[in-house]
């Protein structure tokens, strides 16, 4: 009997089928467990890049932001069930650095935050024959605050003067305003993004992006009109006058405005926002510092004190260089400039004590090299600091100032330091007497300003100043006026006391006076002695991106 079941081969094939249904079943059901393993490995990872890049908007609340992003993202369950990690810190998109020690937890200021879920999968058919495995899955999302921030506006107590005379010059037109009037256009704001607007209408330029406008130049007369077309009240009136004056000197439009990446919005879109509202004078100062015309301002000055019998003074400004305006847009290393500035004085004073019937000339130059600006870093507006904070980096301008001679070609040759050597004070019939000083202020190390969101609420100004520099300029150069006095009918140089005495009485009084002319003309010009002063407008934080 056994034997002759053994050898029956009927049902083979039905035994077969059910072993291999068997095994294609056990196969179909790994297969189908490992696809939805897959899928729900993919839909995890889908939602922690989601709650990475919600949570980098602000690391401070990371978590928070993180577990209602998940939950959004239909991933409560897994929560649940699973753990969560979420750690700010900061990232450094160094590329010397490892990809895996670019990102550092814990560093401020944090401007990155890294998300981790960990849980157990879910087996449909095979839970029977093995535990769940665990699936988990990681991000790290940074964003990268941009500083919108202004250098070099300086406007307080415009003389009208001197203003209309420089502005006037460099912008190439005519201005005859009042001290008041100056002061309504530095009180009257002007948002970035809206001048622009206007000046591409007014330029008749049909731009798609605002750095298809920036690539431009405009002349002054336009810049004045597009800002008449963005302010209201008598403002619109003083603006109108001066482009009624004619197109004026052409002005780089790149160099006055850096909107960085948001150079790349469209020209016209309502839906733009940028948070840089500056005072009309304050575009007007920046455009006549970048006007391409000679650069060269001739002025008369009166000052009625006893004894000057006239002034003359003369100023050039140099080109500032690629890649730095008056206001900029962008993140950390973002640079800001302004611009070279040299100016010549020639005083004449009557030499009445010194000598009867002289005239003492005295010739004073400054040179004023650029002030730049950097973002060193900043952090997102958050609910602690709404507006964020930023610190910058500033090197107030390199200042040299001597008496001595200036000749025209020195004035604008801004390639080389003009000499300080001895020149002739006065020259009379018998006495000549030669002097010179030279004063030299520097700041080898930036100095740091710090803008809390208290400060960037506030618009507040601040000013960074070379610490080595005197306050008065021209009383310096008069306290180090090194003084020869020479008789010509002897034919030898003798230190005469009493006759320099004399002439260091003469000059004394009018230490103060100049002091405050060359204030008043670089305050209309937004520059300051060894200064530079910052504004911050607002920090961004748009546009998270997964990294690592």
């Amino acid at each position: 009997m056994i034997g002759k079941f053994r050898q029956d081969e009927n049902g083979n094939m039905a035994i077969l089928f059910g072993v291999a249904f068997s095994l294609g079943v056990m196969i179909c059901s790994i297969v189908v467990d490992g696809a939805a393993l897959f899928h729900e490995r993919r839909m995890l990872q889908a939602g922690v890049d989601i709650a990475a890049l919600t949570a980098a908007r602000d690391p401070s609340r990371g978590e928070a932001l993180a577990l209602a992003a998940l939950i959004g993202a239909g991933l409560g369950d897994a929560l649940a069930q699973g753990t969560l990690t979420v750690r700010p810190g900061r990232y450094s998109a160094n590329p010397d650095l490892p990809p895996a020690q670019r990102f550092e937890v814990g560093a401020l200021p944090a401007n990155a935050v890294s998300v981790s879920v960990t849980h157990s999968g879910t087996l449909h058919f095979a839970s029977a024959m093995a535990p769940p495995p665990d699936i988990s899955a990681s991000a790290i999302a940074t964003v990268t605050p941009r500083v919108s921030f202004t250098i070099g506006s300086r406007l307080a107590s415009l003389d009208g003067g001197i203003a209309n005379a420089v502005l006037g010059a460099l912008l190439g037109t005519n201005l005859s305003l009042s001290a008041m009037d100056y002061n309504r256009l530095a009180g009257v704001k002007v948002n970035a993004l809206s001048f622009l607007d206007a000046l591409a209408i007014e330029m008749g330029i049909e731009a798609v992006s605002y750095d298809d406008l920036l690539a431009a130049e405009a002349g002054a007369g336009q810049i004045a009109a597009a800002l008449a077309r963005v302010v209201n009240g008598p403002e619109r009136g003083l603006l109108s006058t001066i482009a009624l004056r004619g197109i004026g000197n052409s002005v780089p439009i790149g160099q006055l405005l850096d909107l960085g990446r948001y150079g790349r919005l469209n020209l016209h879109d309502e839906t733009a926002a940028l948070a840089a509202d500056f005072s009309a004078l304050d575009i007007l100062t920046a455009s006549a510092a970048l006007a391409d015309g000679d650069g060269q301002v001739r002025l008369a000055v009166t000052l009625s004190l006893p004894g000057v019998a006239k002034i003359d003074l003369d100023l050039a400004i140099g080109q500032p260089p690629q890649g730095g305006g008056f206001y900029a847009l962008g993140p950390g290393g973002t640079i800001v400039r302004t611009s070279q500035l040299r100016l010549r004085l020639a005083v004449r004073i009557l030499a009445g004590s010194v000598v009867s019937g002289g005239v003492v000339n005295l010739p004073i130059w400054l040179d004023v090299a650029h002030a730049q600006a950097r973002v060193l870093d900043a952090t997102c507006p958050n609910p602690e600091f709404p507006q964020g904070t930023a610190r910058i980096a500033v090197v107030p301008g390199i200042l040299t100032a001597a008496i001595g001679a200036m000749n025209d070609a020195q004035l604008n040759g801004f390639g080389a330091l003009p000499p300080a050597n001895p020149v002739k004070l006065l020259d009379a019939a018998l006495l000549s007497i030669t002097g010179s000083a030279r004063v030299t202020a520097s700041q080898t190390v930036p100095l740091v300003l710090q803008f809390s969101s208290d400060d960037i609420a506030a618009g507040i100004l601040k000013t960074a100043r070379t610490q080595t520099i005197a306050s008065s300029l021209v009383t310096s150069l008069f306290a180090n006026l090194d003084l020869r006095v020479q008789l010509d009918l002897l034919g030898i140089g003798l230190n005469l006391n009493v006759i320099a005495a004399s002439l260091r009485a003469l000059l004394a009084p009018l230490a103060l006076p100049l002091d405050a002319l060359l204030a008043s003309l670089l305050q209309t010009l937004g520059l300051g002695l060894g200064e530079a002063d910052v504004r911050v407008y607002g920090v961004q934080c748009s546009d998270p991106v997964l990294v690592g």
